[in-house]
């Protein structure tokens, strides 16, 4: 009876390390997993991992040399060496901080070509820390353009990767962070407007007796503000990280098709020479055999995660299929309980799938955590997307007199005629977490 009792607590522990593992896995970003899958083939003999960059590269190569030889004699062309340059500048070319954030732009979002200039402005006013050290007004005067309109333009911008472009101080930068995360604390963004002193010296009493809060949560809001990104430093290309969707949706004639960007990952094999090498030897069967596991639990681990991934994307085309279809705007509120009902797994399991993955629209590249907003329910029993009402917001203030700007409680008033069930309260802070002032402060003259 003792012995069944130690195998049985002998495989458990090897399933939670496998469990363990395939979590990892799961919430590793693309990038990460690369950086793993080699770390774990320099470990592991057993392990042959093929470069897919190194593949990509080499053929693009070989089809650029072929294109060489066969031209380089003709008096059309120019000589082989000019020939080999133009092959050792497409592999050297790099894309600048500029254009990897115009590619963000999302092409079906009806930008004005006095949009796109603001835009364009606002991108090469960043500094190298791309914080933006230009001011909106001056920005709205050189454009002839109203405050409300460049802000809804610098908002767009602060949407883009790397989190944090476009920031306008130190403040701002952690508040993006927290707007895009679907898990963030209730009170973070109001620690960081009002009490960011008294996070940094993490005097939890005070704040939890100016808040009347309990201890505990208080603790766990400053160490969640305490773990965001640090400031993004140094020059502006070594900030920009080079970002590789993991999903990709497109519409083909009506349906929705879903593609796991795996070609951008090392292939993963066993090398059966080694297995040969080591699985004869008797002096090394108890390393074959956790060479072995080890080699197999991180295949499991990355089809796992493929799998995951794929059924995820899958339920956030039946769920957001007006996003995919029409863009951010048209986005629905979503929880991560929500996903991890339907899904099946624990609301867990789904953060991690999401950390730090992108997904390719026909609208642009977006981080998974993005799609996951909070909402309000309107008078049809619905749910409105806050991204959705702080748009109406922008456009209530932009289509305001100007004489007679609309108070919090008078645009309260409207949203709730409209069927948004939203208090003054609600409105105000989301008019300051627009940037945009109050009415008094709106008041031409």
């Amino acid at each position: 009876m003792q012995m069944i009792l130690n195998n049985s607590q002998k495989l458990t522990q090897v399933l939670s390390a496998k469990l363990l593992q395939h979590l990892e896995i799961l919430q590793f970003s693309t990038n990460e997993l690369e950086q793993y899958i080699y770390e774990k083939a320099n470990e592991n003999p057993l392990l042959s991992v093929i470069d897919a960059k190194v593949k990509g590269n080499y053929e693009e190569i070989m089809k650029l040399a072929r294109s060489s030889i066969s031209t380089q004699f003709s008096p059309l062309h120019g000589s082989g060496k000019e020939q080999f340059n133009i092959i050792e500048k497409t592999l050297a070319e790099k894309v600048s901080y500029e254009l990897f954030l115009m590619e963000q732009v999302p092409v079906h979002s009806n930008l004005s070509e006095t949009d796109l200039k603001i835009l364009t402005f606002l991108i090469r006013s960043l500094d190298d820390r791309l914080f933006l050290e230009t001011d909106l007004e001056f920005v709205s005067e050189k454009f002839n353009t109203s405050m409300v309109h460049v802000e809804a333009i610098l908002n767009l911008l602060q949407t883009f990767e790397p989190v944090g472009v476009g920031a306008r101080n130190y403040t701002e930068y952690l508040l993006i962070q927290i707007n895009r995360d679907p898990s963030a604390p209730e009170m973070a963004v109001k620690f960081i407007n009002d009490d960011l002193k008294l996070v940094a010296a993490q005097a939890f009493k005070r704040l939890s007796k100016k808040y009347k809060m309990p201890l505990q949560e208080v603790q766990q809001t400053v160490t969640y503000i305490k773990n965001l990104n640090p400031m993004i430093a140094g020059d502006k290309v070594e900030a920009i990280p080079y970002i590789i969707p993991d999903l990709t949706v497109k519409n083909i004639e009506g349906e929705w098709i879903i593609k796991l960007n795996r070609h951008y990952l090392p292939s993963v094999t066993i090398d059966e020479s080694y297995v040969k090498l080591l699985k004869n030897d008797a002096n090394n069967q108890t390393y074959y055999r956790d060479s072995i596991k080890d080699a197999l639990a991180l295949m499991e681990g990355i089809e796992q995660r493929d799998k995951t991934l794929y059924d995820l994307a899958r339920l956030l085309v039946q769920i957001q299929e007006d996003f995919f279809a029409k863009g951010m705007d048209s986005i629905k509120p979503m929880r991560l309980k929500d996903v991890s009902e339907v899904l099946g797994v624990h609301e867990s399991t789904v953060s991690r799938a999401i950390r730090g993955k992108y997904i390719q629209t026909p609208h642009g590249i977006y981080a998974l955590q993005s799609l996951f907003t909070k909402g309000l329910t309107n008078a049809s029993g619905k749910m409105d997307s806050v991204t959705y009402i702080k748009k109406r917001i922008k456009e209530l203030v932009e289509e305001e007199d100007k004489n007679k700007p609309l108070s919090d409680q008078q645009m309260t008033n409207i949203l709730r005629k409209e069927g948004i069930q939203i208090s003054r309260r609600t409105v105000a802070k989301y008019r300051e977490e627009l940037r945009i002032v109050n009415s008094a402060n709106r008041t031409c003259g």
